[in-house]
This record gives C-alpha cells, sequence and structure tokens, in this order.
C-alpha cells in the first residue's frame, strides 16, 4: 500500500507585545539560528507521556529513533504526576492532529525556561491561555521524570538529526539572503528554525511573536527546503506591508478576482495584505526556482489558478529588480507601484481558477495583529520614503497621542525631525531629535538622532556643540555601520571648522 507524504504547515503570524522576549529559545543562539529547544523537548516529552501517539508508527521512527527512546524510559520510571498530566492532556486535546501539536509548540515558544516553564503575564495567543495551568503540571513532571538527565542523553540524537537538515536549509536561506540583497540581523529581528524528534513527523509549525518568527519542524520524509524558506521570505515582507499599506490599498480593486478563486484560503481573502505578501513570495520562489524558464512559467501560472493573483506581475517586476542595485527591501514600493490594475484585470479574466489544492495541507497565517501606534508608525514611515511628507506629518503626530508608550514616541520624534530638516525648520528640527534621544527608541535612531543634532550645531557654527553630539553618537551601544561612518565624519568637520576659527 502506498502512502501518500502530507506535510501539514501550520503558520500563525500573530503579534503580543513584549512576549518574544520570554522566549527560551533566544537564550543559547544569537540571531537566525538553527537548532534544538530543552523546554520544547520537555513539553513534547511530557504530552508524550500523557498520551500523545500522533505519527507514532511512521517509518521515520525507525530512522530518528530518539522519540521511541524517550517515550521507554519515560514509562519505566516512577512519575507521580502523570496520571494529572494524562487527564489534562485529554481535556485539551484538539480534533486535528496539527492543531493539537501546534498548541504545546506555541506554549514553549512563550514559557521560560526549564525547570519552571512560566508564562508571561497579560494577554496571549488563545491557545496558549488555555494552557496556563500545564506549567505547573510540567514544571512537576520535569523534575519527577528527570527530563534534564534525558535532554542530555539526547543531544547526540539532535546533532546527529540536524546535521541532516542544516545545509540544505541554511543554503536556501542565504540564496534567498542573497537574492533580496538583505543584511544579516535586519532591524534587529530575529529567525529561529527548531528541530523537534518527540512530534508527529511531516510537521512545519511557523510562529510569529512581536520582532521574531520560529520555525519548528519533525522528522520529515520530503524535503522541508522550500516551506523553510518561505517563511524566512514572510519574516522579511511582513513588515514591509505594513509600511507600504497605504499604496497596497490603491490595489484593492484586484481583490474580487481572488474572491472568486474556489481553492484559494479563505484567510488569504479576508486580508489584501496577506494575500500580496503570499503572491510576492511565490513570484520570489518562481524566480529562483532552477530548472528554466518554462519550468518558472509553470510554477507562476499554476500560483494564478490556485488564486495568488498577483504572482505573474510580481514575477515581471522581479526581473526589473534583479538589474538594479538597490536591496528588495528599498525596491519593494516599486514592486507594488508597477502593479497596473487595468492590465492585471486583463489578465485575470484569462486566469481559469483551480478548483482544489495539490496534496499538501498548509495553512495559511492568522491576519497579523500588531499595536495600533506600530501599525502607524510604519505605515507613516512607508509615506515618508515615498515623499508623502504631508500625511506622514500627521500620522507620526497622531501617534504621540495614541501611545504613553516612550519608545513609539521616540520613533515619532525621529520621523517629525526628519520632515522639519526637509523642511529647512532646523531650530524645531533640534528640538524634536533632542526629543527623540531622551525617548531612546532603539539604538539605531538614538545614535542617528545624535548625528543630527550634530550636524545642526555644525550648520549653526558651534563646533564644539557638535563634537559632544557625534561623540555621543559613537558612544551610543548598539550603533549601525553608517552612523558610526556619519559621526566620524562629522567629528573630522568639526576638527576642520575648530582649525579655521584658530
Amino acid at each position: 500500500m502506498l502512502r501518500r507524504t502530507v506535510i501539514t504547515i501550520v503558520s500563525l503570524t500573530l503579534t503580543y507585545a513584549g512576549l518574544a522576549a520570554q522566549s527560551p529559545l533566544s537564550k543559547d543562539t544569537g540571531d537566525n539560528q538553527f537548532g534544538s529547544s530543552l523546554t520544547l523537548f520537555s513539553t513534547l516529552a511530557a504530552i508524550n507521556a500523557a498520551g500523545y501517539d500522533t505519527g507514532i508508527d511512521s517509518s521515520l521512527n525507525e530512522h530518528f529513533k530518539l522519540r521511541g527512546e524517550i517515550r521507554q524510559a519515560l514509562a519505566s520510571r516512577n512519575i507521580p504526576s502523570l496520571s494529572a498530566l494524562r487527564a489534562f492532556y485529554k481535556e485539551h486535546k484538539k480534533p486535528s492532529e496539527a492543531a493539537d501539536l501546534g498548541q504545546y509548540i506555541s506554549f514553549a515558544l512563550l514559557a521560560s525556561e526549564a525547570p519552571k516553564f512560566e508564562l508571561p503575564s497579560g494577554d496571549l495567543p488563545p491557545e496558549v491561555e488555555s494552557l496556563r495551568e500545564f506549567t505547573p503540571l510540567l514544571a512537576r513532571f520535569y523534575r519527577e521524570a528527570n527530563l534534564q538527565d534525558l535532554w542530555n542523553r539526547s543531544q547526540s540524537a539532535y546533532a546527529a538529526a540536524i546535521g541532516e537538515y542544516q545545509d540544505a536549509v541554511i543554503n536556501s536561506l542565504f540564496e534567498a539572503n542573497g537574492y533580496l540583497r538583505n543584511p544579516s540581523g535586519y532591524l534587529g529581528r530575529r529567525f529561529e528554525i527548531y528541530l523537534d524528534l518527540l512530534g508527529a513527523p511531516d510537521q512545519v509549525q511557523v510562529r510569529s511573536y512581536k520582532d521574531d518568527y520560529f520555525v519548528v519542524i519533525t522528522p520529515s520524509s520530503a524535503p522541508l527546503v522550500d516551506e523553510i524558506r518561505d517563511a524566512y521570505l514572510a519574516f522579511i515582507l511582513d513588515p514591509l506591508s505594513f509600511k507600504y499599506s497605504a499604496a497596497i490599498k490603491e490595489k484593492q480593486a484586484l481583490k474580487r478576482f481572488s474572491d472568486d478563486a474556489p481553492a484559494l484560503d479563505l484567510a488569504y481573502k479576508d486580508d489584501f495584505s496577506l494575500l500580496v505578501t503570499k503572491c510576492m513570495i511565490k513570484a520570489i520562489d518562481s524566480r529562483m526556482l532552477h530548472g528554466g524558464q518554462v519550468k518558472r512559467d509553470a510554477f507562476v501560472d499554476q500560483a494564478m489558478r490556485e488564486g495568488f493573483i498577483l504572482t505573474a506581475g510580481f514575477a515581471t517586476s522581479l526581473q526589473l529588480y534583479e538589474r538594479q542595485p538597490d536591496a528588495f527591501r528599498l525596491y519593494y514600493p516599486n514592486m507594488i507601484a508597477q502593479i497596473d490594475v487595468k492590465r492585471e484585470q486583463k489578465r485575470l479574466r484569462e486566469v481559469q481558477f483551480a478548483q482544489s489544492v495539490a496534496p499538501k495541507v498548509i495553512a495559511p497565517p492568522a491576519k497579523m495583529q500588531i499595536d495600533p501606534a506600530e501599525e502607524a508608525l510604519q505605515s507613516a514611515e512607508g509615506l515618508y520614503e515615498q515623499s508623502d511628507y504631508e500625511t506622514a506629518q500627521a500620522i507620526f503626530r497622531k501617534v504621540l497621542g495614541q501611545t504613553p508608550d516612550k519608545a513609539l514616541q521616540g520613533r515619532a520624534y525621529y520621523g517629525l525631525a526628519r520632515i522639519a530638516v526637509r523642511e529647512n525648520k532646523k531650530e524645531e528640527a533640534a528640538q524634536l531629535f533632542q526629543h527623540t534621544a531622551e525617548d531612546n527608541p532603539n539604538p539605531a535612531i538614538t545614535a542617528w538622532a545624535h548625528v543630527y543634532l550634530g550636524r545642526l550645531a555644525l550648520a549653526a557654527g558651534d563646533a564644539e556643540k557638535a563634537s559632544g553630539q557625534f561623540k555621543l553618537a559613537l558612544a551610543t551601544d548598539g550603533i549601525s555601520a553608517m552612523a558610526r561612518e556619519a559621526a566620524e565624519k562629522g567629528m573630522q568637520s568639526t576638527s576642520s571648522s575648530g582649525d579655521k576659527q584658530q
């Protein structure tokens, strides 16, 4: 009997303020890593002991033997909390196998390190909120089952398994990064991949919490490289869809075509910006596809038939992007602007939409939710970059009254200050940059605020004050390379100015 492999990809793109800082997955590694997690291991070990049997008969368990070995070790130990754990798991079991595993993956991504496994206070994703009482149970189970010992004994198995995936995955992400001309550690955000050997096979679960993306994979009988690369592309593109939301809305007349696509998931029909991002990902996939133009065209045609209605337009625009020098994040507004609504309407009238999709089960992301002030700031930055200073200024000012968060206010002051510079309102710009520096929104912006203050002081003939501001910029921990270069040039200018005055 032939077994058809179905890779289940679950992607929940939910932003809850402050949650990412709790993640234990960030403790051991830096930005953009591929590894394993004690908290995730402990969580999945507990549910395996409590009755989670999905995929236990898979042939992959013969290759990756750890799941069976851990279950056997736990079954041989005296664990007083096990009966309560089994009752909890049974009570919270989900009808969908992917959702059942997914809630515990979400828990592990947000809980603190062993041995406490504490969840942060405040708003949590609904599937994690319902598991709050799992924390004390897991803490007891961790201690009674001596999971630290099992984790230590499992390291060689994890290292071997990661070795089977790592080269292909990392090479794919490097290739994507190269195509996007994307700087490493872009804007301080993190993209982390975790392999766990205790879950059912063929799972790719994606989460976004605040600025951080996590991809959790389990042993697979099919390549996962494309799915992980698409998650990485979403990590890069999601912020841009907020930043240029006004430009995206101008293309919304095309939405009626996606509404008529039978195979397109409802999530994309409900959120046009989500659809735009996925179409962009599909288009990038087509350009990175090996095998020649015929294969690329077939990929784009299939994406269009599935309801990803902007894929063809974006694929054409990407050819123009490839022939110019800017990074993708800078070229992105051109990609949106090059979508001609009338031309795309004509193209879409000829598309025969598919009635169903191929055998992969892909759950699209939930609608991304961010703080209204954060969303407003991203939109204002996009308008600023498109030279719509009047509208950007109004939104920056609105943010000041919209949130008490000093970091967000600092970014709003920074936006207003740059507009004041463009309008040659130097005194107002200096006051606004000073507000920015005092609110200290983040090291990169704070450093630039000091650079601008130095330049303004230098223009006013105050070399001593300028020098002080440039020194403050250089002393900022986390200053960007460009800001450092600008501050160093400013210091040279103050020296030249001082020599002339003498």
